[in-house]
């Protein structure tokens, strides 16, 4: 007697349906989407509505979601994964589960353990987060020369305890120095984003 095994294969490519609930402030969105389209969709459909997740546009939320889901905003609002409240996803039986269905250990364990080890996720549902509509980014750049190790070493104090509002990262890259010809220098970038107007961000003395 011969057995055929069934396989189920699935193109999350093809899995890029975000529906958003603007009066729940909720989302389904489908794990083949990008955090980029979901940004977009959710504009559409409101200026004071956020999804907390990465800053890069091309990134799968199926992935992302997955591992965790670091944001600009993570000070305030936490991970991606902490504002997943359901999903639906395919078990090892072939059976499409969701938060109830599979239990809270198993809800738990996809929402940062990685998806493919808990089963196939098809779909999230995700808290959105009320946002002022205007906010603040910006990004500060300095050399060796320019006391970037100073600016670092301060950094490493206070960007703990800073508003909740404000979120400070920092990239280092080595290039070739513009003051010095032929030495290498290291680049300090700051990037930036605050949770509400400049004006705001100044006089809260969060910029002293």
């Amino acid at each position: 007697m011969h057995h055929k095994s069934r396989q189920l294969y699935i193109a999350p490519r093809n899995l890029r349906s975000i529906s958003i609930d603007t009066e729940k402030r909720t989302a389904w969105i489908q794990a083949g989407a990008t955090l980029g389209e979901v940004y977009y969709r959710i504009a559409q459909k409101s200026k004071k509505l956020a999804f907390i997740a990465g800053v890069c546009p091309s990134v799968g939320v199926g992935g992302h979601l997955s591992g965790g889901g670091y944001s600009m905003m993570s000070r305030k609002f936490g991970t991606a994964a902490d504002n997943i409240i359901d999903a639906k996803l395919i078990d090892a039986s072939g059976q499409i589960q969701d938060r109830e269905s599979m239990g809270e250990d198993h809800f738990w364990a996809i929402r940062g353990g990685g998806g493919t080890s808990f089963g196939l996720i098809i779909s999230w549902k995700v808290k959105l987060l009320d946002i002022p509509e205007k906010i603040t980014v910006f990004k500060v750049t300095r050399t060796l020369e320019q006391n970037a190790t100073q600016l670092i070493y301060k950094w490493q104090h206070i960007a703990d305890k800073v508003d909740d509002n404000l979120l400070l990262r920092i990239f280092l890259w080595n290039t070739e120095s513009q003051l010095s010809h032929g030495k290498k220098t290291i680049h300090a970038f700051f990037f930036t984003m605050f949770i509400g107007g400049v004006d705001d961000l100044v006089t809260s003395g969060n910029m002293k």
